[in-house]
């Protein structure tokens, strides 16, 4: 039977030609809507906690993270390569500089082979866009740790396309932010 919709595994599949799998990373990050710039609290389902893995600490650096995280994983999976999920909170919203410190220690990593960065709609520039659009093209020759140049993917936590439920959630922003991102 043909499927009708393009699920998350069957499509990652099609990209890369071997298995992978996200590790999370908590690296420190916080949200306009926690630190006053749009609102404090954030909305009223954050709690990163519940879903951070137990290698996940803000207090690790990326890479540790990433090789216990691996450690974690490579018991069920030994041939398995990694994509670096940049989960808790806003993963885009720090200095370009300091961005480009964080994605480049995890793609530094052996058997990382890409980022996931969980974000906000209203939290991501051009210039950031275009830095992930220069990953891509700088690494033809990708270095050693990758067999190829990395997969790039941006989650934005579009949360609701109705502005009624978005505001009941103290999302800090509209849906005509959230199609404006993506666009």
């Amino acid at each position: 039977m043909k499927q009708l919709y393009n699920d998350f595994g069957t499509w990652i599949r099609r990209q890369l030609p071997y298995r992978v799998q996200k590790i999370t990373i908590d690296a420190g990050f916080t949200c306009p809507n926690r630190d006053g710039r749009l609102g404090t609290g954030g909305c009223i389902y954050c709690n990163n906690a519940s879903f951070n893995p137990s290698y996940c600490h803000r207090n690790l650096s990326v890479t540790k993270q990433l090789e216990e995280g691996k450690a974690f994983f490579h018991k069920k999976y030994p041939d398995m390569k990694y994509l670096a999920y940049f989960q808790a909170f806003t993963n885009t919203y720090a200095s370009l500089s300091h961005l480009k410190e964080l994605y480049e220690e995890a793609l530094s990593v052996e058997g990382v082979v890409g980022l996931v960065i969980g974000t906000r709609p209203d939290c991501v520039t051009e210039g950031l866009l275009d830095y992930l659009v220069e990953i891509k093209e700088t690494l033809d020759s990708p270095p050693s740790t990758l067999d190829s140049p990395p997969l790039i993917m941006v989650e934005y936590g579009v949360e609701s396309a109705n502005d009624e439920t978005l505001r009941r959630i103290n999302r800090g922003h509209d849906f005509a932010c959230s199609r404006r991102a993506i666009e």
